[in-house]
């Protein structure tokens, strides 16, 4: 479907651009023959900032309308962007391009952009019609979430599927079972392999389902060993990748260094004198397979105090990450990468091993300075309250956000590859400058 949106959005700028020149009277001239190739380019351009901004995440998309917001944001930096692009070819190559063309073009892109991620779901072909079997918290989720979404139709949920009962076929996408259907009640692996997989439909598992539709992991499926060790252990994963991605974090943090070290040399000031306190601190924390680890953060609470006494600097710091500096120094050591899960307090990660299950299996991969949890779920609350209460003295929900950042986590290690690693790096630099706006 990604495939589809780009050929639609390239045809549509395409008759948008020409449509623009024609009325503008520059279509029978040379300047719309000179200017072909350097608007290919800016569409290039533009579909990246699209891209960037999520306007091609189909389940985003799926799940809710267009942001006006991000939507402008987008436009904006599409505008200042190809309006730098055009002044440095028309100064350079002289090839004449009306400003005015710029802002017209982009501005009705834009209009189509939000008409057809708007409405594109409200048409009957492109929803998902789903039949479900099962019964479970990953199920109750999903039909939750089909239900709100804009892209799917759910064609019946049932606790097991009927051995007599014709189930229709007609425009049905695929069948969703819960993972202990078939252990539950063995028939129906019989009644299901008949009636739907040897007619060619797409059957697959409720856990399955959710990691796409979420991109995390179920709560559920955390806690089976087996489909972890399915989806970790079984991973192709090509063996350069780990050296590719040292070698990135080495060359990024030589070449960041020159601008790091001004800036972070500024801010040592800054809170020096703001705030009166040692400006830098070190955290101890654990690493890959966890090992001990010391990290180094520029100080945004009070010595001694908790999350709620941050200092005069440290929100702003806080805000623009820019705490996070000092960190580059250990990316050069090989304690932490650029981007991996985050490492959290030895005490804290002892703890919730006790009660998260398979809680330690983020820590078989390295660290990071920002991850996939770091994008998608605000972080979590420290569980140093809770250390000293009894178990059954705990809220039952006391640990959700605990198996929500997990679930990111593990999402992270199956599907880790350095496009996705890029591609978190470049939403976190986006997410510097524009307010978090977390799913949970």
């Amino acid at each position: 479907m990604k495939f589809l949106f780009l050929l639609l959005d390239f045809c549509a700028f395409s008759v948008i651009m020409w449509s623009v020149f024609v009325l503008r009277g520059y279509v029978n001239s040379s300047v719309f023959e000179r200017n072909v190739p350097l608007f290919a380019v800016i569409f290039l351009f533009v579909t990246f900032v699209l891209w960037l901004f999520s306007f091609y995440d189909i389940k985003q998309l799926r799940k809710r309308m267009v942001s006006y917001k991000m939507l402008s944001v987008a436009w904006l930096i599409c505008l200042l962007g190809c309006s730098t692009m055009i002044y440095f070819v028309s100064s350079v190559f002289s090839i004449p391009t009306p400003k005015r063309l710029l802002l017209i073009i982009l501005t009705v892109y834009y209009v189509y952009i939000c008409l057809m991620r708007r409405n594109y779901f409200k048409l009957d072909f492109a929803k998902k019609n789903v039949l479900i079997f099962g019964q479970s918290e990953t199920i109750s989720a999903l039909v939750k979430e089909m239900k709100s979404s804009r892209g799917f139709r759910i064609r019946g949920v049932e606790p097991v599927p009927a051995e007599n009962k014709h189930y229709s076929l007609n425009n049905l996408d695929i069948v969703v079972t819960g993972s202990r259907l078939f252990k539950e009640y063995p028939q129906a692996w019989e009644i299901i392999s008949r009636q739907f997989i040897s007619k060619g439909i797409v059957v697959d598992t409720d856990f399955n389902v959710y990691e796409r539709m979420f991109r995390r992991v179920s709560r559920e499926s955390i806690a089976d060993s087996i489909w972890l060790l399915r989806g970790i252990g079984n991973r192709h994963e090509h063996t350069m990748y780990d050296d590719i991605k040292r070698a990135f974090d080495v060359i990024a943090s030589i070449f960041l260094l020159p601008i790091l070290i001004p800036l972070g040399l500024f801010i040592w000031v800054a809170v020096r004198i703001i705030d009166g306190y040692p400006p830098l601190f070190i955290q101890k924390r654990v690493g890959q397979l966890e090992k001990p680890i010391y990290i180094y953060k520029f100080r945004t609470i009070v010595p001694g105090g908790t999350e709620e006494n941050i200092t005069k600097c440290g929100r702003f710091l806080r805000r623009f990450r820019l705490d996070e500096i000092p960190q580059v120094i250990n990316v050069l050591k090989g304690d932490i990468s650029f981007v991996g899960p985050r490492p959290i307090w030895e005490n804290e990660y002892d703890f919730l091993n006790k009660y998260v299950p398979n809680h330690n299996i983020r820590t078989i991969v390295k660290p990071g300075i920002t991850g996939w949890a770091q994008l998608n779920f605000k972080a979590p609350p420290t569980y140093f309250n809770f250390r000293n209460e009894a178990p059954e003295e705990l809220d039952p929900h006391a640990f959700d956000a605990a198996f929500t950042r997990l679930s990111y986590d593990v999402w992270y290690i199956k599907n880790r590859s350095i496009m996705l690693d890029i591609e978190i790096m470049l939403r976190t630099g986006l997410r510097m400058f524009i307010k978090d706006t977390y799913v949970a």
